[in-house]
């Protein structure tokens, strides 16, 4: 989406500030000089329980947004280059960023989304597939899911991404997919779920991502796939990133640990092509 070039200029730098720090995390890197504009970067997050950081740390919000959220983070690398807005609220669908997009406006610079599970109920479907006796109910879920994300999903996240960017006509844009549920692994004693299951499981999830990625084109705005970093940290790997079986009880299961938001969403966000025009 094209916007005013000092405002892109803006974007990059600290985008790329926030981008050298985040990598630090892979390796050491040396320090490096750069200037960061006077006025912070105006930046608000939408989505759903990804973007709030629920499960990731301690939080009394009612919408279970924390500090370990990628959005928080972004800021906080950017040592006061960037002032963030979370709006992001546990079980947000699309129709709930349109009306997250509220707290955007014309000064907005920079939007980030995660968005598009909840439609599908897609939480409520993997943890019927992590469940040995509801086999049957992952089946079915899986092919009802399957439906919408050829019919109304598509629909939902174009009407999504419209909002936003007319709501914000100056910002950069960037949708986020979501990470496979599950390692490949023959074996996954920590959650005892059957193979063909988690295959089940990751394939639903790899379509949502795939459907969420042609919404991004078709709007031009930024798609962001988190796939690749977590992709040795799923569920059944040694170091899981998303919270397992002992989050079921306070529904945390499947979300991003606070290494996940750290390691997984932080450094695709910040270094997600923010230098490139869409």
């Amino acid at each position: 989406m094209p916007y005013p070039t000092a405002i892109f200029h803006r974007v990059v730098a600290v985008c790329a500030t926030v981008a050298l720090t985040a990598t630090a995390w892979a390796a050491p890197a040396t320090a490096v000089a750069v200037s960061v504009a006077p006025s912070p970067l105006q930046y608000v997050a939408l989505g759903d329980s990804y973007a709030a950081g629920f499960g990731a740390a301690p939080t009394g919000d009612a919408c279970g947004r924390s500090a370990a959220a990628y959005p928080a983070l972004l800021a906080r690398e950017a040592h006061g280059g960037i002032a963030v807005r979370n709006a992001a609220c546990v079980g947000a669908t699309t129709a709930d960023v349109i009306r997250q997009s509220s707290a955007l406006s014309p000064r907005t610079e920079l939007v980030t989304i995660t968005a598009g599970a909840n439609d599908l109920r897609l939480r409520q479907l993997l943890e019927s597939c992590m469940n040995g006796f509801a086999a049957v109910a992952c089946q079915d879920g899986t092919l009802t899911i399957n439906r919408r994300l050829v019919t109304a999903l598509p629909r939902d996240l174009n009407r999504m991404l419209r909002t936003v960017t007319t709501a914000a006509p100056n910002a950069r844009v960037v949708i986020t997919g979501y990470p496979l549920p599950f390692a490949k692994s023959r074996q996954c004693p920590a959650v005892p779920v059957a193979a063909r299951m988690r295959v089940r499981a990751n394939q639903v999830v790899s379509r949502l991502n795939t459907a969420i990625a042609a919404a991004a084109t078709r709007n031009r705005v930024r798609y962001v796939d988190v796939q690749p970093g977590f992709a040795a940290h799923g569920l059944c790997s040694r170091k899981p990133w998303l919270v397992g079986a002992e989050g079921m009880r306070d529904d945390r299961v499947l979300h991003p640990t606070a290494t996940g938001q750290a390691r997984g969403y932080l450094p695709a966000v910040a270094g997600s092509g923010l230098t490139d025009r869409a």
